[in-house]
């Protein structure tokens, strides 16, 4: 997989013929309440529950609205940002392969964040490498990140103003991995590394469990059912959005033993 976070532009040209998608929705109170908008072929049942306070002016997106919408915009107290590969990542949405809608080859599929922020991508597509090209505004290559393996990272990188946004792909799987980078032009001035995270419900307990003990803390949380034809991605998953104090380095590998205990195949 690899490492980065996003957010603005939208995954596109996604065809969900035969994939529903019931949802129960964990938001924080961090004074956002996130876009409702639904997809026609989604069922939606939704009860929140409280899971984190901020006081920031300019939040976090909560899970529910990052699910939704496929985009995460990262106030200026974050100072990294990790982009989450989810399990098969490298199918097309119309293969009813995919986690996620809106999210189905990055996580989050359109990131946008302050100018100065430190991104990489981490690898949950297991027997898959990536390679991540970045290209800017102009077409450029911009970043091409080394290697990724499940469940490791990619390089990182901080990526100029002038060159936004920026389209993410993959050296092998594009199409149909697509993402988004936009860098917003107020600086970063925080600590906090934030990014998405994919997890099974019925480990939910135990990947908070481990998030807690690494140094994280989850800021909101969505759960909705996903009925595809990939056995180990069907069925309720929990969409988490998380920050931490570590640096992004550490961060990164403090993440990469919670991606290696879960179940995708």
């Amino acid at each position: 997989m690899i490492y980065v976070v996003l957010t603005l532009g939208l995954i596109t040209g996604a065809n969900l013929t035969g994939i529903t998608y019931a949802q129960t929705n964990h938001a924080s109170r961090n004074g956002y309440t996130g876009d409702n908008s639904t997809e026609s072929n989604m069922t939606v049942g939704q009860s929140n529950t409280i899971t984190n306070t901020t006081s920031s002016p300019d939040p976090i997106p909560t899970a529910q609205s990052v699910y939704d919408t496929g985009v995460m915009t990262l106030p200026v107290l974050v100072k990294a940002a990790i982009i989450f590969l989810p399990d098969e990542a490298h199918h097309p949405p119309a293969d009813d392969k995919t986690i996620s809608p809106k999210n189905p080859n990055y996580l989050p599929g359109t990131l946008v964040v302050p100018e100065g922020t430190e991104v990489a991508f981490a690898h949950d597509d297991p027997n898959h490498i990536h390679v991540g090209i970045v290209k800017d505004k102009s077409g450029n290559v911009a970043w091409t990140t080394i290697p990724a393996k499940f469940p490791g990272s990619s390089d990182s990188k901080v990526l100029d103003m002038s060159g936004s946004p920026y389209t993410v792909s993959d050296k092998q799987f594009s199409p149909p991995m697509e993402g988004k980078i936009v860098v917003k032009p107020q600086k970063s001035t925080g600590d906090l590394t934030v990014g998405g995270f994919f997890c099974p419900t019925k480990q939910l307990s135990n990947c908070k469990s481990q998030f807690s003990k690494a140094g994280f803390q989850i800021l909101s949380e969505y759960d909705f059912v996903t009925k595809s034809v990939q056995q180990d991605i069907t069925g309720p998953n929990t969409l988490l959005i998380y920050s931490t104090p570590l640096a992004l380095k550490d961060a990164i590998s403090s993440l990469t033993p919670i991606i290696k205990s879960l179940p995708y195949k």
